[in-house]
């Protein structure tokens, strides 16, 4: 059996690839399939079939040498190491256009990551209902998160007070944080942060783009 690498031994290139397998092959899961080679699987992802097997070989390999994987088995073994195989209950602090949206998703849920907290410091969003759950005063937040047992928390509060409010999210328990306020925040080491910064997104599309208009893409 193959060692199973510690998971801060797996790069980051690595990590981001996981949950793209994963809804490939419940997608494959729902459409009756129960096995899938290596090159498939990849293909269906626009990656390199030797690429998809180094991610795998992190975790074991998943299957032999030679033989397909069984989608019902890789399933709930991804789940398992991404973390999602039971639900992970999250937090939007910020009751905005984008927090009402995130929490407007559906998909949150469906995709293991259940919306249990909408916050924000506004009296006029305070009581606003969204899929069911009140947006929540501030002064709620820390009890919120214990009672839910809560450890992720997205943020959409503006750039001017994320600090406070992460440094709130840290005491309270939180261990990881979605950021969507176009600033960085400090956080001690125990704490995963992901930057989401629409912008910068909008921009990298811009130069590509440009390339394909302006006919200087290169050929790769």
């Amino acid at each position: 059996m193959r060692k199973v690498r510690r998971h801060s031994e797996v790069p980051e290139a690595t990590i981001h690839r996981l949950p793209r397998y994963l809804e490939k092959l419940k997608l494959l899961q729902a459409m009756g399939v129960e096995d899938v080679s290596s090159r498939q699987l990849a293909e269906s992802l626009d990656i390199k079939a030797s690429q998809l097997r180094h991610d795998f070989h992190y975790f074991g390999g998943f299957s032999r040498p030679g033989r397909p994987y069984q989608v019902g088995k890789l399933v709930p073994a991804l789940e398992k190491i991404i973390g999602v195989s039971e639900p992970q209950p999250v937090a939007i602090i910020g009751a905005g256009h984008l927090g009402q949206a995130l929490a407007n998703y559906a998909n949150m849920g469906v995709q293991g990551f259940p919306v249990r907290g909408v916050f924000d410091a506004n009296p006029r969003l305070v009581g606003l209902e969204i899929r069911g759950q009140p947006v929540r005063d501030m002064d709620q937040l820390e009890p919120v998160i214990a009672q839910e047992g809560i450890r992720i928390a997205i943020l959409t509060v503006p750039a001017p007070f994320a600090q406070e409010v992460t440094d709130r999210l840290v005491k309270a328990g939180i261990v990881g944080i979605v950021n969507f306020a176009p600033t960085d925040l400090k956080v001690p080491k125990t704490v995963a942060v992901r930057n989401e910064r629409l912008a910068v997104g909008i921009m990298a599309l811009s130069f590509k783009v440009k390339c394909i208009l302006e006919g200087d893409c290169g050929t790769e």
